[in-house]
């Protein structure tokens, strides 16, 4: 195993998974919940298909936030990582998860073993990120989703600001996907029959916005004051928020840090 893949497992155990105790994303603030899970959200919208009885897997899957999420849609989940500690607190977080410890870039599950395979911002980590990317195309049947950063020139402009990170905290090359890469890749594979691609301004993670500090420790305590909660709750300021949020990544969602792609192998 190389050594890069020791850090990325050393640096996620140290920071993120607990063998005994599966992360727990605070979605108390139904504004918060609604960000949080956005991404997959819109790409069951964008697979426009039920999962019910479906084989899923999911890549680089952690404590198996991911695969609980599509094992709730009805789906057949199999959560896969490189770390036993991250699947140990996936088994108790939901034990109808079925784990794997395996490497991402070298699968050893065969040609189209599952329906749908997902992977999110766990490409980027990998020393060979487009190996990984062919390795979810080859064991999915009928189609994929890939939640990853963006290459934008927006994004590029955040990086060199030190705002966008280059580099991990695990010390690996932090890879984003263009839109034109994704269309040269999908376009060589010939076995994606049709893809979507939907991009939007959004903090990274699971815990998305519990990963800003200053919003942790300012704005997030202020929209849980009794005033500010009872004001934000009602039904009107929810679409208001909705629809910004929606209008917003209208105008500039294309150059936005956050990429969701599905793509499809074969018709339903």
């Amino acid at each position: 195993m190389g050594d890069q893949k020791l850090r990325q497992i050393a640096y996620h155990e140290k920071e993120h998974y607990r063998a005994f105790e599966p992360r727990m994303v605070d979605n108390s603030h139904p504004y918060v919940a609604w960000l949080n899970g956005y991404r997959l959200r819109k790409a069951v919208e964008m697979i426009h298909d039920s999962m019910s009885g479906k084989t899923v897997l999911s890549i680089c899957g952690g404590d198996g936030q991911e695969a609980d999420f599509f094992q709730r849609q009805g789906a057949n989940v199999t959560v896969m990582d490189l770390s036993v500690v991250a699947l140990s607190a996936a088994r108790l977080r939901n034990t109808a998860l079925h784990c794997a410890c395996m490497d991402a870039e070298a699968l050893t599950f065969a040609d189209a073993s599952f329906d749908w395979v997902i992977v999110r911002d766990g490409l980027h980590h990998l020393a060979r990120p487009l190996k990984g990317f062919y390795e979810v195309e080859r064991v999915s049947r009928e189609g994929f989703v890939i939640l990853e950063c963006q290459d934008s020139l927006a994004v590029r402009f955040l990086s060199v600001l030190g705002i966008a990170e280059s580099w991990d905290p695990a010390g690996g090359y932090v890879y984003r996907f263009s839109r034109r890469e994704i269309h040269k890749i999908f376009s060589s594979m010939q076995t994606v029959l049709d893809w979507k691609i939907h991009t939007a301004w959004l903090p990274f993670g699971s815990d998305m916005l519990g990963l800003f500090p200053a919003f942790k420790r300012f704005i997030y305590p202020a929209m849980k004051q009794r005033l500010i909660n009872r004001l934000l709750s009602t039904g009107a300021t929810r679409s208001a928020f909705k629809t910004a949020f929606q209008v917003g990544n209208f105008v500039l969602g294309r150059w936005g840090n956050s990429l969701i792609v599905v793509g499809r192998k074969t018709h339903v």
